[in-house]
Formats: C-alpha cells, structure tokens, sequence
C-alpha cells in the first residue's frame, strides 16, 4: 500500500494536474517545499496537517536529510503522505534521493509528475524551447553546479557549441558565471538570451537580454531565477498583455466560478481570493421555523451554510417538506437543486431589490419568510422577510495584501460582494485598475469610495465575464487618443533623440 506520493505541484497553481489534486484532497499530511504556489494547498482538507520544510539558496529550512526522516515519520503516523515539490519531483527537486531513502526504509512510496520551470517559464515568456530551424532540442541544467562545489561538471564548452537552447534552472547567483563559461567556450556576445523571475506566480516578469547583458539582467530581477539562452529568446510568442488580465476577488469558490467563465471568453485571471465562508448555527432558525412557508436564499454561500447546519444538528430533511423557496438568481437556484430542493421564484432582476419585490408581489407576508443570509448583509430585505444569520465571511489579512499586489498589475479586479469591496477598498487603492461589479449593491459599495465600476447586467459570472469582454472589445477597437500633453511628451522626446544622434 502507498502511503507516501511524491507530487509535482507544477508551475504555478493553474498547472496542478488532475491527480495532483486529487492526492492532496484526501491527503492526512502534506510536507510542501518554498518553491510552489502556496494557493495549491487550499486543495487540501482542513484536517489536514502542513509541514513546511521549504528550501532556497543559501537558506535551508531543513536539511535533505532532516524531510527524508520527517517524511518517513509521516509515512508511520498518517494512512496518506503528499510530499509537494514545485515543477516536477526528479528536474532538480531531489525526488530520486527521497524516494530511494523511503523505499530502503521499507515505504511503499510513488511519483506524479508535475510540470517542470524549465519548460513552463519560458512558455510563459513566450519562448519555445524548441522552434524549426533555430532550436532542435533543449539542455536543462542546474545553475548551481555552476557556483558551487560541483562547478567542475559543467562542461562549458560543449553546452556553448550544442546547438540547443540552454535552460539554467535557480539561476540568479550564477548568471555571471554562465555568461563567462558560455562566451569563454566560443558562444557569441550577442546571443539572444532572458531571465525569467517568478514563474507560475502573478509577480512573474521577464527580461530579454544579450549573452553579455545576462548578470546585469539577473541582478535586477529577484530569485528564483530561470536563464534561458539561444536563438528562440528573440522570439516574442506571448500576446497577452498584463492590463487585460483580471484579479479575481471573493471567496474560493466565487474565484473559481468566475476565473472559469472567463477563460471561456479567452480572458486570463488571476486568483485574489481573501474571503472564506465560516457557516453559523443558526439556533434560532430552527427554533422558530415551523412558524415560516417560505425560506428566501441570497446567496449560494448560504444554501451550503445551511444544509451545513441542518447536518450538524442531524436534523431531519422532511422538516422543510411544504416549504417554498426563493433564490436571488440562477446560481443560487443551481445550489439549491443540488439539495433536491427547487426554486420556487426567482426575481428577473438578480438583486437583494429585486428579491425583496418579487416577494411583496407575490404576496408573501414578511412573518411567513425566513430570510437565510450572509451575518454582514445590508437589511435591504428587512421589509419583507425576517432575517437569520447562516454564515459569515472573513478576511485573510495576508491575502488580502497579495491580492493587492496582484491587482495593481491587472487591467480589471472583480468584485462579488459589497462586503468584499469594502474590505478591499477600506485597505488599499486600485489605481488605474478598473473595478467590474456584479450586481448593484456591490457596485454602490465601490461607488461609495469614489470609484466607476463596470457592472454586469445581472449578479452571474457569466455577465460579469461579458461586461470585462466588452470593455476589452471597446478599448481595442478605440485606443485612447494622444492629449495635448502627450504630444508635446513625444514630441520632445523624438528632439531629444535626434538630439543624441
């Protein structure tokens, strides 16, 4: 029985595989390196125990031989260990040392690949590796070896004249040895060449350079570090410009939701989730609800949170049998049915307004309707129903800072609630970051910090999408024109340049 699997978390959260994830959703005990996307273990039970034996040059949090005795350890105590290495377990991660130290130790252990940096991160530059006519294969090889003990195995000369595109794995600390071996080994001064920081992270940047202009590149850029070199790092493949890629704000799965109808548009997003959904007891519901007909829903978040309760209490589901319901729009009613349970009105506009009207018109009394909703909500829905706690969210403080972080490199940040809005917007500024609201309320929370939203026409994420792609479409095909003081900027510029000539 395997009670060990080493799992390449990839490059980046997106390129996770299929069984990756599967492994560290049931997973006892994950032991995970620095050199990941630390969103991966949201992947993970919350019963599940973290080891952090993270490693970078330089700054070892544990030795190699300190993880190969906590992973056997695990491997004793809990029925499924996930060790997490980033890229691929056996491209320079020491998986091969790991696993061979767990099979003589007599663990039944196991790989899954994972995709490696040394093809992600220049694919992320939109440099092939390989390309007909200028690159008929790829040399990885470990930067390391180039400053440090083992600076003797690196053969130089034959990696200079190979042909190939050389890919430097952890490269920062070596970038200057590498130019000198590369140029000393008779490759031209001028050969094409990037260093590429952060791969698989929104801070991901890269800089095309020369062979010669390799350590001053790698000096300005911070670790870790991919160097490619050769001819294909003239070539730029990549058309996606940052400001049309979207943050993503809410909880895990309002993100992933809407990151998924966004890439149905061909719009990339980027993961802020800081909010997570804490379900409440909600006591005096149950306590009170033979008195009501209807149960009014504003939000999937809460048809989870209350089933949750129901489940806690082990109360029995033919307690809401005659019951009606309502939802505030399509996902809720989709949430719902999940239950076996089936809207039996939906306002046309999807908004705690809307909801609160449909209900009036429907005749429905506010002492029979017991309105399940989030602990911050407005009481907007005060006149027509009476309202219970069900959930409340939370703010994660430091992902909230990496979510600004990100945003201020995106065109777009979304927003999907007013509480989330103002917990962002009550912290940090969006700059030229343009919000995109989904529905009303959340647009009239941002407006409140003097901000113009983009807003989709109904609370979806399927015209949350649209409203970004429309703006896209627009500005495309209407590119802001020069203002007087651009052109007198470029004016000035084309003198002086000529100036310098």
């Amino acid at each position: 029985m395997i009670r060990v699997y080493l799992v390449g978390a990839g490059c980046g959260v997106d390129t996770l595989t299929l069984r990756g994830k599967f492994l560290l959703q049931n997973c006892d005990c994950v032991v995970y390196d620095s050199l990941l996307d630390e969103n991966i273990l949201e992947n993970c039970r919350k019963d599940c125990i973290k080891i952090f034996v993270g490693k970078r040059s330089g700054r070892h949090n544990k030795s190699q031989e300190e993880i190969n005795e906590i992973l056997k350890e695990c491997a004793k105590k809990y029925p499924l260990t996930v060790r997490l290495k980033g890229g691929d377990p056996f491209v320079f991660g020491r998986g091969g040392e790991e696993m061979l130290y767990l099979s003589e130790s007599g663990v039944e252990c196991a790989s899954v690949p994972g995709v490696s940096s040394a093809i992600a991160a220049a694919e992320e530059a939109g440099i092939p590796v390989t390309h007909r006519g200028m690159a008929s294969g790829f040399c990885v090889v470990t930067a390391h070896t180039a400053d440090g003990a083992e600076k003797d195995c690196m053969d130089f000369s034959f990696l200079a004249k190979c042909g190939y595109t050389l890919v430097f794995l952890m490269g920062k600390g070596a970038a200057g040895k590498i130019a000198a071996g590369l140029c000393g080994g008779g490759m031209a001064q001028d050969t094409p060449a990037a260093v590429l920081s952060c791969a698989g992270t929104p801070q991901f940047i890269g800089r095309r350079c020369t062979l010669a202009q390799l350590k001053s590149a790698a000096d300005s850029l911070p670790a870790p570090q991919t160097i490619v070199v050769g001819k294909v790092c003239a070539l730029h493949l990549q058309t996606l410009r940052l400001d049309s890629f979207v943050a993503v704000t809410g909880t895990r799965t309002h993100v992933d939701r809407v990151s998924q109808a966004l890439a149905l548009k061909g719009i990339a997003a980027r993961d802020c989730s800081y909010s997570e959904v804490i379900a409440l007891p909600c006591d005096e519901f149950f306590e009170k609800q033979a008195q009501f007909a209807w149960l009014v829903f504003t939000s999937a978040n809460a048809v989870d949170a209350f089933f949750s309760a129901m489940r806690k209490k082990r109360t029995d589901i033919r307690l809401l049998l005659g019951k009606k319901f309502a939802v505030i729009g399509k996902y809720t009613a989709e949430k719902l049915a999940e239950y076996g349970f089936y809207a039996d009105l939906m306002p046309q506009e999807h908004s705690v307004h809307g909801l609160a009207r449909a209900l009036r018109e429907a005749g429905v009394q506010k002492e029979q309707a017991a309105a399940l909703r989030n602990k911050i909500a407005g009481g907007e829905l005060c006149g027509a129903a009476t309202q219970f706690d069900v959930y409340e969210t939370r703010t994660d403080a430091e992902k909230l800072r990496r979510a600004f972080e990100i945003s201020r490199e995106c065109g777009y940040i979304t927003f999907g609630s007013a509480g989330g809005a103002r917990a962002f917007l009550e912290k940090y500024a969006l700059g030229k970051t343009v919000p995109v609201c989904i529905g009303k309320e959340t647009a009239n929370a941002v407006r409140s910090f003097g901000f113009c939203p983009l807003v989709s026409e109904d609370a979806s994420a399927e015209k949350l999408a649209e409203a970004i792609e429309a703006d896209l479409s627009k500005k495309r095909e209407d590119p802001p024109r020069k203002t007087d003081a651009d052109r007198a900027e470029s004016d000035g510029k084309e003198k002086d340049a000529k100036e310098d000539e």
